[in-house]
């Protein structure tokens, strides 16, 4: 799916950082040697600022340190199923989490999955504290029957992408890698600190924090799209808030998604693909461009990431493809590599 595609491209440039890339060429053998030093000090960076982090017993660094100390364990697989101080801290930051939304939010990125108490429990207290918002209801056991049960009474799909990532970033450039971390990660090249954490922290995010959609899918679609007399509307309302107000691109291709699923007609056909078709062209892009870029499009990332007006994954794509000189929409009779 094009959805994260570009996202999880920068992501990868740099986490994997480029001691890795190498040591899969052939005859590389001091390449491989370098590459498991690199893992082993960044899974001790990891585990070691997960400590730190801790430290200050709030609700959003203790869920933050558990999602790194489990990171810290899976790197080079010594992850148990289930590691206590991981599982204390979570369990310590639930307890704490109340209202805020951005600790609850946090809380999605836990190891437990989706029959997680810690987790369903936040979300729940997320959707309390953001009731509009379709996002925390897709975390939740119920959420799709939650979501038809109150269609109209949503305006958004906030996942408070980039709040999470500029506040995993803050924390990430308060316990910066050492030089010695720093050289043996990232085998000597120049890597900003500030991008080092935009990326790692964007990475972690688009690793774990996304709800499951397949349900949603499901209940708009097919046979399921007739069970009630108000389900066809409620999934048309659903798909436009997904369209036009999603703070990720992954919002957006949901929304578009289910119109192309419910579309019964010519013309409704052919707006689901004229939004598909735009979709495509920016996020396409978007990977081209970061693709020509020095460390994938990591420097410009990270210094958009930093402009507030930046707020949503949409803002983001219209600025690089804006800077490019490339016009958001795709030329005549342009139609997506497939």
């Amino acid at each position: 799916m094009i959805i994260r595609t570009a996202v999880l491209a920068m992501a990868t440039a740099l986490l994997a950082s480029p001691t890795l890339a190498r040591a899969q060429q052939p005859g590389a053998e001091p390449a491989q040697a370098q590459a498991i030093a690199a893992e082993r000090v960044a899974r001790n960076h990891h585990e070691r600022i997960a400590a730190e982090i801790a430290t200050s017993s709030q609700a959003r660094d203790l869920a933050l340190a558990s999602v790194l100390r489990t990171i810290a364990l899976e790197r080079i697989g010594e992850s148990p199923p289930d590691d206590a101080r991981s599982r204390e801290w979570r369990e310590a930051a639930a307890a704490r989490a109340g209202a805020d939304v951005l600790a609850n939010a946090l809380l999605m990125m836990g190891a437990g999955g989706a029959d997680d108490p810690i987790r369903e429990q936040a979300a729940r207290r997320w959707a309390q504290a953001e009731p509009g918002n379709i996002a925390p209801l897709l975390f939740q056991d119920a959420g799709v029957d939650a979501l038809l049960a109150n269609a109209r009474g949503f305006d958004r799909f906030d996942m408070h992408m980039y709040d999470q990532v500029r506040w995993i970033q803050s924390r990430l450039l308060r316990h910066p890698p050492t030089a010695h971390e720093r050289a043996v990660m990232f085998d000597g090249e120049g890597v900003p600190v500030e991008e080092h954490a935009a990326i790692s922290a964007m990475g972690m995010w688009a690793a774990v924090a996304v709800p499951s959609l397949q349900d949603l899918l499901q209940a708009c679609d097919g046979p399921d799209l007739d069970a009630t007399a108000t389900r066809r509307g409620d999934c048309d309302y659903l798909a436009r808030v997904l369209v036009g107000a999603s703070d990720s691109s992954l919002g957006r291709m949901l929304g578009i998604d289910m119109l192309g699923r419910m579309a019964s007609n010519a013309s409704e056909r052919a707006e689901a693909q004229a939004l598909q078709r735009r979709m495509d062209w920016q996020m396409l892009e978007w990977g081209r461009i970061a693709a020509e870029q020095p460390r994938e499009g990591a420097p410009q990332f990270t210094r958009l990431l930093a402009d507030p007006q930046v707020r949503t994954e949409h803002d983001l794509v219209e600025r690089i493809l804006s800077e490019a000189g490339v016009p958001l929409e795709p030329p005549a009779g342009w139609r997506p590599p497939r």
